[in-house]
């Protein structure tokens, strides 16, 4: 009786393969095609809880920002006060 026939190593080696990095290419779109859903859903979706004046998008104008900010902070009366900085390991000194 002869002894039992192998199968080619391709079927055994090279289908699985190829089998798993095509399946695997199709799970990856799958999954990654959910995530692209979900994050497009979150930027369009408006914030219940927020205000609806915060809602409603607000034109950026520099200048305007420029004008509040120097209303805020009085320039005369700053002082520079320094920061301490940490204290450093004192270098020991090779001889």
């Amino acid at each position: 009786m002869p002894p039992p026939r192998q199968p080619h190593p391709f079927v055994r080696a090279g289908l699985p393969l190829i089998g798993l990095t095509i399946g695997g290419f199709f799970a990856l779109q799958y999954f990654l095609q959910g995530r692209l859903d979900v994050q497009d859903a979150q930027k369009t979706e408006l914030d219940l809880r927020a205000p609806v004046a915060k809602q409603r998008a607000k034109k950026f104008n520099l200048q305007d920002e420029l004008a509040r900010l120097k209303g805020e902070v009085d320039l005369s009366t700053y002082e520079n006060i320094p920061v301490p900085r940490p204290k450093e390991p004192e270098e020991e000194e090779a001889a």
